[in-house]
């Protein structure tokens, strides 16, 4: 596993279904907590170039979400609920009232819950490329039939973390969907194959759990006029996982919230556009400080 970047601390809390690991970084300012997407994603994986972005001047703390990367073995299923009850018992335990929440994909809809739920310890929120808000995915039924098959996760996560190849085709074609190349692909490869090593299934818990055969079982979007924190949402602009029209719903249903497209970028634009994604993030979490 790829170490983490210089001045970034890894630990971990122990919670009786399991360890749950995280990282933080930066010693002053306010919390920022990133919370990763689905499928083969880790922290580390999601956001090792934003972190030191937000470092300079905010406390920033990444964990993996339970059943991913540093937080296994997870006993029990690590759903949508099981996430928002382990993001506010580590809250607790980081002795943060409050915090700006980054979500990425499934990341994102836990931030979303979390913040209807607890809205008086969230700062802020920025959903980026968020799931959770659709009543379908695109290829719904398709996708409910790969998920409820219960050998294709599990081959398809010993295929990845066999074949370097295979990942590689995997992110390029479903996941980095702008024409540009993604300059650190390579070592990206690297952290996503050894995660698929280490997991019983491609699919998340969270995707298992909330997907039924006609529609999505987690989906915030007739709830989102609560939620009455700063918001901003960065999509990318050619996502082939959410489209972005789904976004566009969710910042419209959000009084104030902002929508920022993300021009060329696909699904996970943290790491295939850093610089343009980091500018935007910063610029949010200054302006709110």
């Amino acid at each position: 596993m790829t170490a983490p970047p210089q001045g970034v601390e890894a630990d971990h809390i122990e919670f009786p279904a399991g360890r749950v690991r995280f990282h933080r970084a930066g010693g002053s300012g306010p919390a920022i907590v990133l919370l990763h997407g689905g499928g083969l994603d880790t922290g580390l994986l999601s956001w090792r170039p934003t972190i030191p972005v937000l470092a300079a001047d905010h406390r920033v703390f990444i964990p993996d979400l339970p059943g991913h990367g540093g937080s296994r073995p997870w006993h029990g299923r690590a759903n949508q609920r099981t996430f928002e009850e382990v993001l506010r018992w580590l809250l607790d335990a980081w002795r943060l009232p409050d915090a700006v929440l980054v979500g990425q994909s499934t990341g994102a809809s836990i931030a979303t819950g979390f913040a209807l739920r607890h809205p008086q310890r969230v700062r802020g929120l920025v959903l980026v490329d968020p799931a959770g808000v659709q009543a379908r995915l695109k290829r719904h039924l398709l996708t409910y039939l790969l998920v409820k098959l219960r050998f294709v996760g599990p081959l398809s996560a010993r295929a990845l973390g066999w074949s370097r190849a295979l990942t590689r085709l995997v992110l390029t074609r479903g996941v980095f969907t702008g024409s540009a190349p993604v300059s650190d692909l390579e070592a990206i490869v690297d952290e996503a194959v050894a995660e698929a090593r280490g997991r019983r299934s491609m699919f998340s818990d969270w995707l298992v759990d909330s997907l039924e055969r006609r529609a999505m079982r987690v989906n915030h979007l007739p709830h989102l006029d609560r939620v009455q924190c700063p918001t901003m949402i960065i999509h990318g602009e050619k996502d082939s996982v959410v489209p972005e029209s789904a976004a566009r719903e969710a910042a419209g249903a959000i009084a104030g919230s902002m929508l920022r497209v993300l021009p060329d970028a696909g699904h996970w634009p943290s790491r295939e556009r850093p610089t343009e994604f980091n500018a935007l993030l910063r610029e949010f979490v200054n302006t709110h400080r």
